[in-house]
């Protein structure tokens, strides 16, 4: 393992539900030797994949550990405790990856019913704002640290879905900016990567596609310039921007095609 992209030692809180990008994630930070605790409101989803990640750590001791912490996350206190619990599962925290990503399109429509409007401030820029107090204080304390707000690029403009979505999660790439200057000289990055479209989303999409390819095709015709981002792809660029190497990148908007 290359000293740059060791992390061995260093404990990775990744708030999101179970999907094929938040599964690459976590693979790839506990081969970096990370260990990572994961916050999803079902907890049965985790647990096979959890139980697999901790087999491989008996196998070699320079592979992380990992578990998830079941919660809800809706208020200020189910967040306190969660950061809470991750910190002392590990010993402290030095990575918060927020992955709250849009996974299905949205129900709002700017030339529809708004009332759901809230709900979605609520998960897409509340929630990470929240959970990022909750965290910031443990970074600062060990004078090093990495946040990263992943972002979706979603086809807003030729289907007319997530506007509102993009609206709220996009504005966490201003907070990472600002918040990114306020952390530098505690050796804490911030910044934001935006990815294309995922496994998840394009199934949500048309859940009557029996496959990705399928459902994949059928948006391409609406939008040919349409893309998917590997969960292995965004995996990768997550595992260079919290390891050492990634030192220097900070307050920057990174995007993933």
């Amino acid at each position: 393992m290359e000293n740059g992209l060791n992390l061995h030692q260093r404990v990775a809180l990744i708030a999101g539900p179970m999907t094929t990008t938040v599964s690459s994630i976590v693979l790839n930070l506990t081969r970096m030797g990370a260990d990572c605790v994961i916050l999803d409101p079902d907890k049965t989803v985790a647990s096979p994949f959890i139980n697999q990640i901790n087999d491989a750590r008996e196998i070699s001791d320079k592979y992380g550990r990992a578990m998830a912490i079941q919660t809800e996350l809706k208020t200020a206190e189910q967040i306190k405790d969660a950061v809470g619990k991750a910190a002392q599962t590990f010993g402290g925290l030095d990575i918060f990856i927020d992955a709250n990503m849009a996974q299905k399109p949205t129900p709002i429509r700017m030339d529809g019913n708004i009332d759901s409007v809230d709900e979605l401030l609520d998960r897409h820029l509340k929630l990470p704002l929240m959970l990022t107090q909750g965290v910031i204080g443990y970074l600062k304390s060990r004078k090093k640290g990495r946040i990263i707000f992943l972002m979706n690029e979603s086809p807003v403009a030729k289907i007319k879905e997530d506007v509102m979505a993009q609206a709220a999660r996009t504005g966490l790439i201003q907070f990472a900016s600002a918040l990114a200057k306020q952390t530098a000289e505690f050796n804490v990055t911030v910044n934001t990567l935006t990815v294309a479209l995922t496994e998840e989303y394009i199934l949500a999409h048309d859940p009557e596609s029996k496959s990705i390819k399928e459902a994949m095709e059928k948006m391409k015709s609406v939008d040919p310039s349409l893309k998917i981002t590997e969960a292995d792809k965004i995996s990768q660029t997550v595992a260079f921007l919290v390891s050492p190497m990634g030192a220097t990148m900070n307050g920057q908007k990174f995007a993933l095609s």
